[in-house]
């Protein structure tokens, strides 16, 4: 009777073995064969090509009314396919045809807008801010209503 046992047990202990290393060489394999599905089915990564123009952006922040001078601006590179629409790409493009004058407020490396300027020797006048259609009105007023609050320039 204890032969049979010990018998038993070797042969058990035999077929574990043989289940032990037929399942650490399926499982090799499949890492294996996982990983050069992985490395082929990536592609390589396609580097995009951006091109550059200049583009006129302020130096400084411009206020209504201010005239520009070259001092202000500067000329930075900007992608050619997100260029604005009225946007100037060189200063001597901008100051060709005159002096303009800031008509809404540019903030530093902003870019200068031709809707945010007078035309070439234009002055800031109330009808540049105005939209077509629209009117001005000018309504007399007292101290006590201009400090309440209640009426307010623009």
């Amino acid at each position: 009777m204890r032969g049979k046992a010990i018998s038993m047990i070797g042969i058990a202990a035999v077929f574990g073995a043989i289940s032990i290393f037929a399942a650490d060489f399926w499982v090799k394999s499949q890492a294996k064969a996982d990983s050069e599905e992985k490395t082929s089915s990536i592609p390589a990564p396609v580097v995009p090509k951006v091109e550059f123009k200049t583009i006129v952006v302020a130096n400084a922040p411009l206020r209504y009314g201010m005239e520009l001078d070259r001092a202000q601006l500067s000329e930075i590179p900007w992608s050619q396919e997100s260029v604005p629409q009225g946007a100037f790409t060189t200063i001597n493009a901008l100051l060709a045809d005159g002096s303009r004058v800031v008509l809404s407020p540019i903030e530093v490396n902003e870019p200068v807008l031709l809707a945010k300027l007078s035309g070439p020797n234009g002055r800031a006048t109330l009808s540049n801010m105005m939209t077509p259609g629209m009117r001005a009105v000018t309504i007399r007023t007292d101290e006590i209503a201009g400090v309440g609050g209640f009426v307010t320039p623009g």
